[in-house]
């Protein structure tokens, strides 16, 4: 689990255009119960009070969720490291990353 001012390590690196001061966002996409902590599937639709919709929605309908970003300190042909600037919520192993 990553947060502000932890250093992460990247699979990006100069061989696809990625140069020490350059951000990275990091984010994940919705919906992967393989990605996610256990829960009762469609746990948000069974729960009274917490809200409605007007259908249940697919992971494919629900956009990605950006979590934070970073600046590379240090790359290398095909990895980079990065000091996370800002998060919203706790980073893992297995979050997403592109340039920003």
């Amino acid at each position: 689990m990553l947060g502000k001012n932890n250093v992460a390590f990247v699979n990006l690196g100069s061989n696809q255009n990625v140069h020490v001061g350059d951000y990275f966002r990091v984010f994940r996409y919705q919906g992967k119960l393989d990605e996610t902590a256990p829960q009762t599937k469609g746990y948000q639709y069974k729960i009274y009070g917490f809200g409605s919709a007007p259908a249940k929605y697919e992971p494919s309908d629900l956009p990605r969720q950006v979590i934070g970003e970073g600046i590379v300190l240090n790359q290398s042909p095909n990895t980079s490291t990065m000091m996370i600037t800002s998060s919203t919520t706790p980073i893992y192993a297995g979050d997403y990353v592109e340039l920003e």
